[in-house]
């Protein structure tokens, strides 16, 4: 390496700082004759969508078997920083990275606050040992059938705007169910108030029951998906996404 010529020195370290994994050509008795770079392709949407979870409160870390270079001109170009973003690891290493997370959650778990949770997104073989520890985990669809089986949740595709989309589901979905909880406990306290005071008939109480039944379940429609929002999604529209 040291014998090539400054140009090619110069190309190899700029195609290293773009992100792309350099290699090259030797002939035996003649030396390095020839280099050449390869990079992954970055997702038009992937720097929209850590834009959004960051808008989330979510922390986007990158666990990335590449080299120190490559994964930091991937990482900047996605918008992380360099301490969030971990290279050159093996299977065992991510595994580990994972591991600490979940019981750094573990020993900072209090009653009186929602626990965090860490998500693990992947789709190659070499991501099933930190998929399957991880306390959420999802697998892209173009990706290898051992992480899919592994994943809680597997995107039909490798548009990561479906994951933004899941995560803003899965907190809507839960939004929904206190909603319907307390809706519910409030009506059964309504009316166990009046009879108690002997205010209420059995036609009252039954009315009551079906109308908190009816409006429970036609508050979980709300969930039912939208060709509208379908659509949005396929587009990367953020516009539901930001404000949930």
């Amino acid at each position: 390496y040291d014998a090539l010529k400054e140009d090619v020195k110069t190309a190899a370290e700029g195609w290293a700082r773009d992100g792309g994994t350099i290699g090259f050509i030797s002939i035996e008795g003649e030396g390095i004759v020839g280099a050449y770079c390869v990079a992954d392709k970055i997702r038009d949407e992937a720097q929209d969508v850590v834009k959004a979870l960051k808008k989330m409160g979510i922390k986007s870390i990158m666990l990335t078997g590449d080299q120190r270079p490559a994964a930091i001109g991937i990482g900047s170009q996605i918008g992380l920083n360099e301490k969030d973003i971990k290279s050159e690891l093996l299977p065992e290493d991510k595994l580990t990275e994972i591991s600490d997370a979940v019981e750094d959650n573990e020993m900072k778990k209090k009653c009186w606050r929602a626990k965090r949770a860490v998500m693990m997104v992947g789709d190659g073989v070499n991501d099933a040992p930190a998929l399957a520890l991880a306390d959420v985990s999802v697998a892209m669809g173009e990706g290898a059938a051992l992480a899919m089986e592994t994943a809680d949740v597997t995107l039909m595709d490798s548009n990561l705007n479906k994951l933004l989309h899941s995560i803003c589901m899965g907190r809507r979905v839960i939004r929904t169910i206190i909603e319907n909880v307390l809706f519910s406990l409030i009506v059964k306290a309504v009316v166990l108030g009046y009879a108690l005071a002997g205010k209420a008939s059995l036609w009252a109480a039954i009315a009551s029951d079906v109308g908190a039944m009816l409006t429970v379940t036609l508050n979980g429609m709300k969930l039912l998906p939208r060709k509208t929002k379908e659509n949005d999604i396929a587009q990367g529209s953020f516009g539901e996404i930001q404000t949930a």
